[in-house]
């Protein structure tokens, strides 16, 4: 049973965002609960953010080792890799996690304990994202909702920055998601398609908590464009990782329509290239 105030730990991934560092650990420190532990893990950035972070004085930072995966041309066993760190790192007995690019609300811990303390047997809750670009422009993000969830093949999810899971909960995955297969796949879509498809337990609360930062530089943007060549070859994967852990935990999984047409789709641009 959790406590009345159990301590929950924030897991802070940073890679090369000095200029945004700042503000994450800021939105951290001023949270209205006061019961956590704000760990800061630097995946040994080039620029000034472990330095900045190690001013702090209320935070446990560390510097993490960068690997190269050079087999690889996506960078997501990196972040992986990371908030693994953070998390070993971590005593709280709930887990918020953050990407250093974004930003919580000052009540959103208060928010997560009061819905895991509502909520005694859901182990994973994720809030909903302002979309921010500065502070003159975001929104709520309004395409996530539970109904939409009910009948989806894999689950539309938030960011990685609005899930808050049970330590013991994200310990029963970590096996699973430290493998390193599945290159193009992130870490939240991990988390979120064992949640729902695995373990039966996903949960989107309508409450915007998290401010997340669009980065038009960042790699994931650049990267999987709507319908180019990488976001097709990430539908395929999405699909093949759907199967395996079906398969794995003895799930019925069934290949619909649109595994065969992204298969062939990807099969066309590849043939293209």
């Amino acid at each position: 049973i959790m406590q009345k105030k159990p301590l929950v730990s924030i897991l802070i991934a940073s890679y090369n965002k000095e200029k945004l560092a700042k503000r994450c650990i800021n939105s951290c420190i001023k949270q209205t609960y006061k019961n956590v532990e704000i760990i800061f893990v630097d995946n040994e950035s080039s620029d000034n953010s472990y330095k900045i972070a190690k001013k702090y004085k209320r935070i446990k930072v560390f510097k993490k080792k960068r690997i190269e995966y050079s087999n690889f041309k996506f960078n997501s066993f990196n972040q992986l890799d990371t908030y693994i760190y953070a998390y070993k790192k971590s005593k709280g007995k709930i887990l918020c996690f953050l990407d250093s690019d974004d930003f919580y609300k000052k009540n959103k811990v208060e928010e997560i304990v009061d819905f895991f303390s509502n909520n005694k047997n859901k182990n994973i809750v994720f809030d909903k994202p302002v979309i921010f670009y500065n502070h003159n422009k975001n929104y709520n993000s309004n395409e996530y909702n539970n109904k939409k969830n009910r009948n989806s093949l894999w689950p539309k999810f938030p960011p990685q920055s609005c899930i808050s899971i049970k330590k013991i909960f994200f310990k029963k995955m970590i096996r699973e998601i430290s493998q390193k297969k599945f290159e193009l796949l992130a870490l939240d879509f991990k988390i979120a398609t064992l949640s729902k498809c695995i373990f039966n337990d996903f949960n989107i609360i309508n409450k915007f908590l998290t401010y997340y930062f669009q980065d038009f530089k960042g790699e994931s943007y650049s990267y999987y464009k709507k319908f180019n060549f990488n976001w097709w070859a990430r539908r395929l994967e999405a699909h093949q990782y759907l199967e395996y852990i079906s398969k794995k935990y003895k799930k019925i999984y069934t290949k619909g329509v649109d595994f065969y047409f992204t298969k062939f789709i990807f099969f066309l641009l590849n043939m293209l290239k």
